[in-house]
């Protein structure tokens, strides 16, 4: 073991002043594991260093008897030099702190960090030296830093996920970020002291008071009050942390008054749409039924001329479209309000139905091409009226997005796990942009024509829904658009 260097006055007999009973415990002090002790002479350079200073600093005696510390530490020359002129000079210097390399100044060698007093010595009223007690603080400095380059990279994640954050300790602010002050209305300084709940509006203060005695760690939605008086919609988020040695919270806040908004906005008017759809929907009936008897009735009635007979035809048909109209309202209104739109299966055979459907559009569409085919079994229970409206909404939409002189091929086909449907039309593909939103209620693609209220194909997705089914569609150059729907043999219930 390497034993300290201790110069021949060092060895002499305590002072008298030194009780007897004391020299064990002077002798513990050198030894003492963790503290390094050495005394340097008027010249600055080493006379004694304990066994500890050997271990704490890594440099033998041999190398430290009659050097300078500037010559034993180069690295620490810039730092250390000042602190022993003052303690040369007769000024105590306790608990200072130097970093750096023990060797030649290096930007990339080990650094080391020191904690060190210098007394100075006497002896019969004159100055005989320094004495130097060291302390390597390393390990705890480093783990330090590694400390706080957490907490910063923590405080940068959470700057950068949220809209502002704050760490309390019981309800009192210890530190606030920028991004949240400014959300606030105020600065950092003027929130650290206060309460959180001077910042949380009073309708959210019980809700807060309750989450934090119930250290919630979800989410949860309150009401904030900026330094104006201005409510602030938000979410926040808390955790425990470690913060100056003690356990104190975090949570991170977003500011979700523009979705709180919209979602106001939205609820709003799907509410006002609801009840306009269902008003208008129910009184228009009344009228319109009787539009129809009286065009019946001129019809069956004869003796019209031909203008009058044609101004009859045009009113039929614009009342025929203003009942289907109507219908899909109803439908949408029924879909929204009651969660989707009821089906009454019952035992069915599509072709039957499809057969009827195509007589129906035929008629109504002489110069066009509708050309049916059949495949297979296609019985089950469905609900016939709600099919031949699905049937009623596919072939038509197929019919008005195609050229005149293209045929729409409809096609059933049956297979063990159900019926598959196909309507095609060569018309245009359908846009990209346009696809998603395709199935939506008042979504009408740039190539509709004004004839209708973009209700047709989201009732026929809630109708495919209703039956346990689904729909899609296909859409490309030189593929035309091809609607596709699976439907189970027997709708849900049955």
């Amino acid at each position: 073991m390497a034993q300290p260097v201790l110069n021949r006055s060092h060895v002499s007999p305590p002072a008298p002043s030194l009780p007897e009973e004391a020299v064990p415990f002077f002798g513990a002090l050198l030894q003492a594991p963790g503290l390094g002790l050495a005394f340097l002479d008027k010249d600055l350079r080493f006379r004694f260093v304990s066994t500890a200073f050997i271990t704490l600093t890594g440099m033998p005696a041999s190398q430290c008897e009659g050097h300078t510390p500037s010559e034993v530490w180069p690295g620490l020359e810039r730092d250390l030099a000042p602190l022993l002129g003052k303690a040369l000079a007769g000024e105590p210097v306790v608990g200072a702190r130097v970093s750096g390399t023990l060797g030649p100044p290096s930007p990339t060698g080990p650094r080391h960090h020191l904690r060190l007093s210098l007394l100075p010595t006497f002896s019969g009223g004159l100055r005989t030296g320094v004495g130097l007690l060291l302390e390597d603080e390393t390990a705890r400095v480093e783990q330090e830093l590694a400390l706080r380059e957490s907490e910063a990279r923590l405080r940068g994640l959470v700057t950068v996920s949220c809209d502002g954050f704050f760490l309390h300790d019981g309800g009192i602010i210890l530190e606030a970020s920028g991004s949240l002050a400014s959300l606030f209305g105020t600065t950092p300084e003027d929130m650290v002291g206060q309460p959180l709940t001077r910042w949380v509006a009073p309708e959210s203060r019980d809700a807060v008071q309750q989450a934090l005695s119930r250290n919630v760690e979800t989410p949860y939605e309150l009401t904030g009050l900026r330094a104006d008086g201005k409510r602030l919609f938000l979410e926040v988020l808390g955790r425990q942390v470690e913060h100056a040695r003690r356990s104190v919270r975090m949570t991170a806040v977003w500011d979700i008054s523009a979705r709180k908004a919209a979602e106001e906005a939205a609820t709003r008017a799907d509410a006002f749409r609801e009840q306009l759809l269902g008003v208008v929907g129910h009184d228009l009936r009344s009228p319109l039924y009787a539009i129809q008897l009286s065009v019946g009735a001129l019809q069956r009635a004869g003796g019209l001329n031909e203008t009058q007979e044609r101004q009859v035809t045009y009113v039929s048909a614009a009342a025929k479209r203003m009942e289907r109209m109507i219908h899909e309202l109803l439908d949408f209104t029924r879909a929204r309000l009651a969660g989707g739109i009821p089906v009454r299966p019952t035992p069915l055979s599509l072709d039957k139905l499809l057969e009827r459907v195509v007589e129906e559009f035929q008629a109504s569409h002489p110069t066009r091409l509708i050309s049916p085919k059949v495949e297979g079994d296609v019985r089950g229970n469905w609900d016939e009226t709600r099919l031949g409206q699905l049937l009623d909404n596919l072939v038509g939409n197929a019919l008005q997005h195609s050229p005149e002189d293209t045929p729409v091929e409809v096609k059933l086909a049956g297979a063990p796990d159900g019926i598959h449907l196909s309507v095609r039309n060569e018309g245009p593909p359908v846009p990209l942009e346009e696809r998603s939103s395709l199935f939506e209620p008042f979504k009408r693609g740039k190539r509709a024509s004004g004839d209708g209220l973009g209700l047709g194909l989201y009732i026929a997705r809630q109708i495919v829904v209703a039956h346990g089914g689904r729909i899609s569609v296909e859409s490309g150059v030189g593929m035309g658009t091809r609607f596709l729907v699976w439907l189970p043999r027997h709708a849900p219930g049955t």
